[in-house]
């Protein structure tokens, strides 16, 4: 398990997936919960739209729209929107995402 105390024994690994030292995307003690946490609850608002529990949920942790499919970018480990949004076309022949950020969410587009 990768942690700040052993990052640099791991950097050649970390590398291929653009993380830790030197990169945009730091290695930080429960940086794992952390991912799981986030995108845990955007599959879950998705999974609430899609049953009907929900007419709007919001993640205001989420919306890491850098990562990509093996890559982690721009502070972005995991795409969860991407996720959430694979969940909601599960039951919506479209769904509308609208990126509200200053710049454009190149994770998801290159998803989509």
């Amino acid at each position: 398990r990768v942690c700040p105390d052993n990052e640099k024994e791991c950097q050649l690994e970390l590398q291929k997936f653009n993380l830790g030292l030197y990169t945009d995307c730091p290695i930080f003690p429960g940086l794992y919960n952390f991912c799981q946490l986030y995108t845990g609850a955007s599959i879950d608002g998705a999974c609430k739209l899609n049953n009907g529990q929900v007419d709007i949920a919001i993640n205001w942790s989420g919306g890491l729209h850098h990562a990509k499919k093996s890559e982690a970018s721009g502070f972005c480990y995991i795409n969860d929107i991407v996720l959430a949004i694979l969940e909601l076309l599960k039951y919506h022949a479209r769904v509308l995402y609208i990126d509200i950020d200053i710049h454009h969410g190149d994770g998801v587009e290159e998803a989509f």
